[in-house]
């Protein structure tokens, strides 16, 4: 919740968290706790309005707790039956195409684009993945910000593609989209500026470790027919790496159908919810629930402000 600077949930959270584990298993907690994520981010990705989540979350209390040990159940399709535009959950078409033509970065506020960036970081690391832990002392050089590949000042080192007619009129909007954002570290981030991709792209290969980087824009996403990839960084190439982290979003943040037909969420000891309660954190149950990389590195104080 301080991720996303809101205590609505609170309520129901000590709801669930308040029954016990044989009337509600930590795993179906697990799950209502990742649909309250889900509706949650989805709609401030989308920059909708937040003034009706009183009410919203009042109904899912009283959803949950007319059926306590099949609470994750009623809160999924409580959160599925709300309508209108103060309260819907955006659906997968909804998400994923704002997530890939929208200006991002200039509709949202830094935090909710670098909720995006990490969540995403997060979801492309894997067991055999380096975990990056920053040591203490060092956590302003390593903080990591919002970096545009394709700079907004464009003009000065990335001439227009050939034939278009536009002399890249387009691109003024296209940079802020969500292909062409990564993140870096503060140090990093400046000495980046306007240079040119073949400067920019031996810069990131040489000082990052991200998955999100390396994984997705020093070479190319999974399922990209675009040759020679890294050659260059162009229109073609901001879409497409859009269009793969637009629905690798619906893995991070799925929608009812998806929470409802997946298995229950099992036992992880390196992850916690967005959204445990602070009591719940330390607890000895703390190793069944899941967290996020950017509450991870919110609570070591690297990386959010």
């Amino acid at each position: 919740m301080k991720v996303l600077q809101t205590s609505t949930p609170m309520p129901l959270l000590l709801l669930l968290y308040g029954l016990d584990e044989t009337v509600l298993p930590l795993e179906r907690r697990l799950r209502a706790i990742r649909a309250i994520d889900s509706y949650l981010v989805r709609r401030a990705l989308l920059n909708l309005s937040n003034r009706d989540h009183n009410n919203v979350f009042r109904d899912l209390v009283a959803a949950a707790a007319r059926q306590p040990d099949h609470a994750d159940e009623a809160v999924i399709e409580a959160l599925s039956a709300m309508q209108g535009a103060h309260r819907h959950w955006p659906s997968d078409h909804e998400f994923r195409a704002s997530l890939e033509q929208d200006p991002i970065y200039t509709r949202l506020y830094r935090r909710g684009v670098r909720i995006l960036l990490e969540a995403l970081e997060d979801e492309l690391r894997t067991d055999h993945t380096e975990q990056l832990v920053v040591p203490l002392g060092q956590q302003v050089g390593a903080k990591l910000t919002i970096e545009h590949v394709m700079p907004q000042s464009w003009r000065d080192n990335w001439p227009p593609l050939e034939n278009d007619q536009s002399e890249g009129s387009d691109r003024d909007e296209l940079v802020h989209t969500l292909g062409n954002l990564t993140l870096v570290t503060a140090r990093l981030n400046p000495t980046l500026g306007n240079m040119a991709w073949e400067d920019k792209r031996q810069w990131l290969s040489a000082h990052s470790l991200l998955r999100l980087t390396h994984g997705t824009l020093l070479s190319a996403p999974p399922n990209t027919d675009i040759s020679e990839w890294a050659t260059t960084w162009d229109e073609h190439r901001i879409r497409a790496r859009g269009s793969y982290l637009g629905s690798l979003s619906l893995n991070v943040w799925p929608h009812a159908d998806d929470l409802l037909a997946a298995p229950l969420p099992a036992d992880c000891d390196d992850k916690l919810s967005p959204f445990v309660p602070d009591q719940a954190v330390g607890d000895p149950g703390r190793s069944a629930v899941c967290i996020t990389v950017r509450q991870r590195s919110q609570e070591a104080g690297t990386r959010w402000p």
